[in-house]
């Protein structure tokens, strides 16, 4: 199964066996492509990581030492740490505007039915910016089971709950998807006007590059094993 993800410079796609990604700096973009190991895991969450604006980064640097402040002396803690593990939960709604953009192309070329190719941007960038597999989907189900139970339950038990709601999403998604479908009409709008921006070309060059070269990888894999 492909899967993407965006980040502030730009946007890969994966299997379990290679990872793919575009990403721009000083206005090019380049390419890359590696098996996937653990090494190049880390290479992409750093790359997540950093590629967030200087006051994203300061903000969260902020917060963990918070966190570890308070984890050493409660008596130093101003408001509930564990709001932290909130934040973080909805961090999809708090994009930066590049990355909103980025994620918008990597939902339009899934949508995109026909060859992922750079003929086709005018077509691609005409597509549906709504992707029916989006992560947005399981902060939903996230914060079903948080709202649910924070006025009933202490703020750990309520995030507890929220962790069970993302995995019933994650794992009974084929199940909960035929019952439950209000839910996945509600991911569908918060991902059409908070978590993606309509790309602009590059964005949409970027997301196109990074699927072909995925795309090359794994038709070169099979003639390989043919």
């Amino acid at each position: 199964m492909i899967m993407g993800m965006s980040f502030g410079r730009g946007v890969l796609f994966h299997d379990r066996n290679v990872l793919a990604c575009a990403e721009v700096k000083d206005g090019v973009i380049h390419t890359w492509a590696e098996k996937m190991t653990l090494k190049t895991i880390g290479k992409l969450w750093y790359r997540i990581f950093f590629s967030f604006p200087w006051y994203y980064q300061l903000f969260h640097l902020l917060l963990a030492g918070y966190v570890a402040a308070a984890l050493v002396n409660p008596g130093w803690a101003v408001v509930d740490p564990m709001w932290v593990a909130v934040y973080v939960g909805g961090f999809h709604f708090v994009f930066p505007k590049m990355m909103k953009k980025f994620h918008g192309a990597e939902h339009k070329v899934f949508s995109y039915p026909g060859k992922k190719s750079l003929a086709a941007l005018p077509q691609i960038a005409k597509a549906d910016i709504v992707n029916a597999g989006c992560s947005t989907n399981l902060v939903v189900w996230f914060f079903t089971g948080f709202l649910l139970s924070v006025w009933f339950l202490p703020l750990a038990g309520s995030i507890a709950c929220g962790v069970g709601g993302l995995l019933v999403g994650m794992f009974g998604d084929r199940y909960v998807r035929k019952y439950c479908g209000v839910l996945y009409k509600l991911s569908a709008f918060f991902q059409k006007h908070f978590t993606t921006k309509e790309p602009d070309r590059l964005h949409l060059e970027t997301a196109i590059r990074s699927y072909m070269l995925f795309e090359h990888i794994r038709e070169v894999e099979r003639q390989r094993s043919a």
